[in-house]
């Protein structure tokens, strides 16, 4: 299955290439979730759904554009098409495709896939099994506190709580891709990702993030409700969540 999913990728990626700038952010209909879809998900979403059918993969889908797809199987295919539209959209080229399988929730998610579409790089893991950057292994970076980097979101929509987290690190970065985001904590780029929106603004879907967190989680780092409790969401459109995720559990009391 994991060969499955680098393979659906990679064809994702070379679909989004071929799609001018300027056709990108085109709005061609409304997605499960209730937000307009762009072009760019429309055909990276199309590519997805056809590799499925082509390959007879025996799974279901649930796509934050298409919604659920029953197809008579056990195991979920987990897809966001594009993650960070808004840079694919504007021509920054930091957003992903992220492609996981599993079943019920993200504790029952046995394989993910993310890949960097601008860049090629490929992030994957199989549970049990660890995690990958390109064929190396990842693995979490231990904390210097002396000179941390926390990856967050900030904006209009972002909970002023946001500001006094990232306060407390000595650089902040704000990409603006979750699943690559939390790739940044699983490979040690960054020593944390925190987001923490307003009550009333939308916040991550398990659509987003569930690759990337079976990869942080086999690279040997933690998810986290915003709360301290270990991260759990159930593979539904509708649950959404506020998180963080940290490469080195001695910095937990430094999220709260």
């Amino acid at each position: 299955m994991i060969w499955e999913l680098m393979d659906m990728a990679r064809a994702v990626s070379d679909a989004v290439h071929d799609i001018p700038l300027e056709e990108r952010a085109r709005e061609v209909a409304d997605g499960a979730d209730g937000t307009p879809t762009s072009h760019i998900d429309k055909v990276a979403e199309d590519v997805i759904l056809d590799f499925v059918e082509e390959h007879d993969m025996p799974v279901n889908i649930l796509s934050e554009e298409a919604g659920y797809i029953d197809r008579g199987h056990e195991d979920v295919l987990v897809v966001d098409p594009v993650d960070g539209t808004f840079n694919c959209k504007r021509g920054i080229p930091y957003f992903s495709v992220s492609l996981a399988v599993g079943t019920d929730d993200l504790d029952g998610i046995k394989y993910g896939v993310v890949k960097n579409i601008p860049t090629g790089d490929l992030f994957y893991a199989e549970k049990g099994g660890g995690a990958f950057l390109n064929n190396e292994r990842l693995a979490t970076k231990p904390a210097n506190k002396n000179n941390m980097v926390i990856a967050s979101y900030f904006g209009r929509v972002v909970d002023p709580h946001s500001h006094d987290i990232a306060g407390r690190f000595n650089k902040v970065r704000a990409f603006g891709a979750a699943s690559l985001d939390i790739n940044a904590v699983a490979s040690g780029q960054v020593d944390a990702f925190y987001l923490k929106l307003k009550p009333d603004v939308s916040t991550l879907r398990v659509t987003d993030i569930a690759a990337s967190i079976l990869i942080l989680r086999e690279a040997g780092g933690e998810a986290y409700h915003l709360d301290g409790r270990r991260l759990e969401m159930k593979l539904a459109l509708e649950d959404r969540s506020n998180m963080f995720a940290i490469g080195d559990t001695s910095i937990l009391e430094e999220m709260l």
